[in-house]
């Protein structure tokens, strides 16, 4: 994936279509520039900056998978012979009593 890279246009877009995400760029960089003044020493430095990439790392495979869930409905709904299943319309067969 080296050398792949979105415009700032594209990248701002992207976050657009994901909050989640976007929030939590945000927070991060905002610990990198250090606006937040509660990360003074390192080692609360390095604390947040794992925390924010755990989170960021749950948050991004979650939109990852409900995008392929909804890829995968997509597909099959476009097959001609799938259809949804819904509750059976018969009973059964009847057993004759033998």
């Amino acid at each position: 994936m080296e050398g792949l890279e979105l415009s700032d246009e594209a990248l701002t877009a992207a976050l657009r279509g994901h909050p989640e995400l976007r929030k939590r760029i945000s927070s991060i960089v905002l610990a990198v520039a250090g606006d937040e003044g509660e990360l003074k020493e390192a080692d609360a430095a390095e604390e947040r900056m794992v925390d924010e990439m755990r989170l960021l790392g749950r948050e991004a495979l979650k939109s990852w998978a409900e995008n392929r869930v909804e890829a995968t409905e997509r597909e099959i709904r476009q097959r001609a012979q799938m259809h949804r299943q819904g509750e059976k319309n018969s009973a059964g067969i009847r057993n004759s009593g033998k």
